[in-house]
């Protein structure tokens, strides 16, 4: 299989973590891809017309322009599978909470590297409340993200990857300082194999 992705993606990594974790990692080549080039690379565009990453192809040669979608699939389709949550709705939640943290981390990333003179402060503002909001919660149920040595649930990973973002491209938000009850769960799932083999380099 192969996988477009790079090394500071918050959506590849979780997608790469993903992989280690059910044993798959040997088996996907990954594709070092930058989306946003002026001329993004042939092969991602076949894949996904978007030109975004994650994008998986599998050995059948399906193309999957997501990380949710490519997460369903392993989940769906392979034999070493990711634990479905017993409380499922309640983890799904959490999921999709900690997923908008990603989408809203990229979003106000993407948003600070436009020419200073178009940035929109109340765009940025809004984005860090929406994180804000969303670790608020998480914060709150912090006791139901369970064993962070264990086999990493949907909800884990994607808490995991959220808040290794935010310590690689937004911690002047201070999220420790925000949510105590996460630091030692989050310091124990960073100590992950999976994740140190995914480690981004330091942000620029």
């Amino acid at each position: 299989m192969k996988l477009f992705c790079n090394a500071t993606s918050p959506f590849a990594r979780k997608v790469r973590v993903a992989l280690h974790e059910m044993g798959l990692a040997e088996r996907v080549e990954e594709i070092i891809t930058d989306p946003f080039a002026a001329a993004p690379p042939p092969e991602l565009l076949a894949a996904n017309p978007l030109s975004r990453i994650p994008t998986l192809i599998t050995d059948e040669g399906l193309a999957l322009p997501d990380s949710k979608l490519i997460i369903e699939w392993l989940q769906t389709t392979q034999h070493n599978r990711l634990p479905t949550e017993s409380a499922r709705w309640a983890a799904a939640r959490r999921a999709t909470i900690a997923e908008g943290i990603l989408e809203a981390a990229v979003a106000s990333v993407l948003e600070k590297r436009r020419p200073e003179s178009i940035i929109y402060p109340a765009a940025l503002d809004r984005l860090s409340h929406a994180i804000e909001r969303a670790l608020d919660m998480l914060e709150l149920e912090a006791n139901a993200l369970g064993d962070p040595v264990a086999v990493p649930t949907v909800a884990n990973l994607n808490t995991g990857i959220a808040l290794a973002y935010l310590d690689l491209r937004m911690p002047y938000l201070n999220w420790r300082q925000r949510a105590p009850s996460l630091i030692e769960w989050f310091d124990a799932f960073a100590a992950r194999p999976s994740m140190q083999a995914t480690e981004p380099p330091a942000a620029k």
